[in-house]
Protein backbone atom coordinates (compact mmCIF):
# COMPACT_ATOMS: atom_id res chain seq x y z
CA UNK A 1 0.00 0.00 0.00
CA UNK A 2 1.65 3.25 -0.94
CA UNK A 3 0.78 5.04 2.42
CA UNK A 4 2.89 5.93 5.48
CA UNK A 5 0.61 4.84 8.04
CA UNK A 6 1.64 2.84 10.70
CA UNK A 7 0.36 -0.79 10.61
CA UNK A 8 0.68 -3.64 13.19
CA UNK A 9 3.95 -5.78 12.29
CA UNK A 10 1.46 -9.26 10.77
CA UNK A 11 0.28 -6.47 8.21
CA UNK A 12 4.00 -4.84 6.94
CA UNK A 13 5.40 -5.32 3.68
CA UNK A 14 2.20 -7.54 1.98
CA UNK A 15 -0.51 -5.36 0.14
CA UNK A 16 -3.28 -7.87 0.60
CA UNK A 17 -2.27 -8.19 4.25
CA UNK A 18 -2.37 -4.83 4.74
CA UNK A 19 -5.59 -4.58 2.80
CA UNK A 20 -7.08 -6.52 5.12
CA UNK A 21 -5.90 -5.39 8.39
CA UNK A 22 -6.92 -1.74 7.21
CA UNK A 23 -10.43 -2.81 5.49
CA UNK A 24 -12.04 -5.72 7.46
CA UNK A 25 -10.35 -7.23 10.37
CA UNK A 26 -11.79 -5.78 13.55
CA UNK A 27 -15.02 -4.47 11.72
CA UNK A 28 -18.29 -6.58 11.26
CA UNK A 29 -19.45 -8.44 8.31
CA UNK A 30 -22.14 -6.64 6.80
CA UNK A 31 -24.00 -10.16 5.89
CA UNK A 32 -24.88 -13.48 7.22
CA UNK A 33 -23.06 -15.09 4.45
CA UNK A 34 -20.04 -11.91 5.25
CA UNK A 35 -20.21 -13.89 8.94
CA UNK A 36 -20.29 -17.15 7.33
CA UNK A 37 -17.12 -16.46 5.10
CA UNK A 38 -14.96 -15.57 8.58
CA UNK A 39 -16.07 -18.42 10.60
CA UNK A 40 -15.09 -20.70 7.39
CA UNK A 41 -12.08 -19.54 6.87
CA UNK A 42 -10.79 -18.75 10.21
CA UNK A 43 -11.57 -22.71 10.84
CA UNK A 44 -9.39 -23.25 7.55
CA UNK A 45 -6.70 -21.19 8.73
CA UNK A 46 -6.03 -23.58 11.97
CA UNK A 47 -2.47 -24.55 11.66
CA UNK A 48 -1.81 -22.46 8.64
CA UNK A 49 -1.03 -18.84 8.06
CA UNK A 50 -3.64 -16.60 7.81
CA UNK A 51 -1.54 -15.51 4.82
CA UNK A 52 -2.32 -18.49 3.58
CA UNK A 53 -5.73 -19.01 3.22
CA UNK A 54 -6.19 -14.84 2.32
CA UNK A 55 -4.34 -15.88 -0.61
CA UNK A 56 -6.84 -18.39 -1.29
CA UNK A 57 -9.96 -16.44 -0.47
CA UNK A 58 -11.30 -15.93 -3.93
CA UNK A 59 -10.72 -19.93 -4.46
CA UNK A 60 -12.56 -20.52 -1.44
CA UNK A 61 -15.50 -17.74 -2.38
CA UNK A 62 -16.26 -20.06 -5.57
CA UNK A 63 -15.52 -23.27 -4.15
CA UNK A 64 -18.38 -22.44 -1.36
CA UNK A 65 -20.27 -20.70 -3.39
CA UNK A 66 -19.89 -17.31 -2.18
CA UNK A 67 -20.08 -18.65 1.02
CA UNK A 68 -23.85 -18.43 0.95
CA UNK A 69 -24.67 -19.80 4.30
CA UNK A 70 -28.29 -21.87 2.35
CA UNK A 71 -26.44 -23.15 -0.34
CA UNK A 72 -22.83 -24.83 1.65
CA UNK A 73 -25.79 -26.09 3.61
CA UNK A 74 -26.80 -27.85 1.04
CA UNK A 75 -23.80 -29.28 0.00
CA UNK A 76 -23.62 -33.38 -0.07
CA UNK A 77 -20.76 -36.01 -0.03
CA UNK A 78 -20.44 -35.75 -3.36
CA UNK A 79 -19.86 -31.63 -2.85
CA UNK A 80 -17.39 -32.54 -0.20
CA UNK A 81 -15.09 -35.03 -3.02
CA UNK A 82 -15.61 -31.94 -4.95
CA UNK A 83 -13.85 -29.42 -2.82
CA UNK A 84 -11.33 -32.53 -1.69
CA UNK A 85 -10.15 -32.54 -5.46
CA UNK A 86 -9.97 -28.62 -5.57
CA UNK A 87 -6.11 -27.41 -5.77
CA UNK A 88 -7.17 -23.81 -5.00
CA UNK A 89 -8.47 -24.56 -1.66
CA UNK A 90 -7.47 -25.88 1.48
CA UNK A 91 -8.14 -29.74 1.07
CA UNK A 92 -8.97 -30.94 4.34
CA UNK A 93 -11.61 -33.32 4.94
CA UNK A 94 -12.76 -32.20 8.33
CA UNK A 95 -12.29 -28.78 7.86
CA UNK A 96 -14.56 -29.34 4.76
CA UNK A 97 -17.32 -31.35 6.59
CA UNK A 98 -17.12 -28.29 9.35
CA UNK A 99 -18.07 -26.02 6.83
CA UNK A 100 -20.80 -27.77 5.72
CA UNK A 101 -22.16 -28.88 9.45
CA UNK A 102 -21.07 -24.77 10.05
CA UNK A 103 -23.47 -23.99 7.38
CA UNK A 104 -26.10 -25.82 8.56
CA UNK A 105 -26.07 -24.38 12.32
CA UNK A 106 -25.60 -20.83 10.52
CA UNK A 107 -28.98 -21.39 8.92
CA UNK A 108 -30.29 -22.47 12.48
CA UNK A 109 -29.13 -19.40 13.90
CA UNK A 110 -30.32 -17.36 11.36
CA UNK A 111 -34.01 -18.92 11.59
CA UNK A 112 -34.12 -18.55 15.13
CA UNK A 113 -32.52 -14.82 15.94
CA UNK A 114 -32.99 -13.13 12.37
CA UNK A 115 -29.61 -12.96 11.47
CA UNK A 116 -26.00 -13.80 12.49
CA UNK A 117 -25.26 -9.90 13.77
CA UNK A 118 -28.60 -10.64 16.45
CA UNK A 119 -27.33 -14.23 17.42
CA UNK A 120 -24.23 -13.01 18.05
CA UNK A 121 -24.72 -9.98 19.66
CA UNK A 122 -27.38 -11.78 22.13
CA UNK A 123 -24.77 -14.19 22.86
CA UNK A 124 -21.58 -11.28 23.53
CA UNK A 125 -24.44 -9.45 25.60
CA UNK A 126 -25.34 -12.74 27.71
CA UNK A 127 -21.74 -13.84 28.54
CA UNK A 128 -18.73 -15.36 26.83
CA UNK A 129 -18.53 -14.52 23.08
CA UNK A 130 -15.54 -17.04 22.90
CA UNK A 131 -17.47 -20.13 24.58
CA UNK A 132 -20.36 -19.33 22.78
CA UNK A 133 -18.80 -19.75 19.55
CA UNK A 134 -16.66 -22.67 20.33
CA UNK A 135 -19.89 -24.82 21.50
CA UNK A 136 -21.84 -23.98 18.85
CA UNK A 137 -19.99 -23.99 16.13
CA UNK A 138 -17.88 -27.93 14.62
CA UNK A 139 -13.94 -27.60 14.88
CA UNK A 140 -14.10 -23.61 16.31
CA UNK A 141 -11.58 -24.06 19.64
CA UNK A 142 -10.63 -21.26 22.19
CA UNK A 143 -8.12 -20.10 19.99
CA UNK A 144 -10.35 -20.35 16.70
CA UNK A 145 -12.92 -18.61 18.80
CA UNK A 146 -10.60 -15.55 19.64
CA UNK A 147 -9.75 -15.62 16.10
CA UNK A 148 -13.29 -15.05 14.73
CA UNK A 149 -14.48 -12.85 17.41
CA UNK A 150 -11.06 -10.47 16.80
CA UNK A 151 -11.55 -10.76 12.65
CA UNK A 152 -15.66 -9.91 13.04
CA UNK A 153 -15.52 -7.05 15.88
CA UNK A 154 -17.14 -8.93 18.27
CA UNK A 155 -14.08 -8.35 20.83
CA UNK A 156 -12.01 -5.93 19.74
CA UNK A 157 -8.67 -6.61 17.98
CA UNK A 158 -5.67 -6.29 19.45
CA UNK A 159 -3.60 -4.18 17.53
CA UNK A 160 -0.31 -2.88 18.04
CA UNK A 161 -0.19 0.54 19.81
CA UNK A 162 1.43 2.58 17.27
CA UNK A 163 -0.69 1.25 14.95
CA UNK A 164 -3.26 3.73 12.74
CA UNK A 165 -6.31 1.08 13.49
CA UNK A 166 -5.57 1.04 17.60
CA UNK A 167 -7.35 4.53 18.12
CA UNK A 168 -10.56 2.92 16.14
CA UNK A 169 -10.00 0.38 19.05
CA UNK A 170 -9.80 2.58 21.87
CA UNK A 171 -12.66 4.90 20.40
CA UNK A 172 -15.36 1.63 20.76
CA UNK A 173 -15.39 1.68 16.53
CA UNK A 174 -15.82 -1.08 14.31
CA UNK A 175 -16.69 0.68 11.45
CA UNK A 176 -13.74 2.94 9.27
CA UNK A 177 -14.34 5.78 8.30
Amino acid sequence: MPDDRTRCGWAVGDEEMARYHDEEWGSAPKSDDAWFEMIVLETFQAGLSWRTVLRKRSAFRRAFRGFSVNEVASFTEEDVARLLMDEGIVRNRQKIEAAVKNARIASDLIRTHGSLTDAFQLAKEEGDILQYLSSTFVRVGRTTAESIAFATGLIPPPHEDSCFRAQDVLNGRDELE
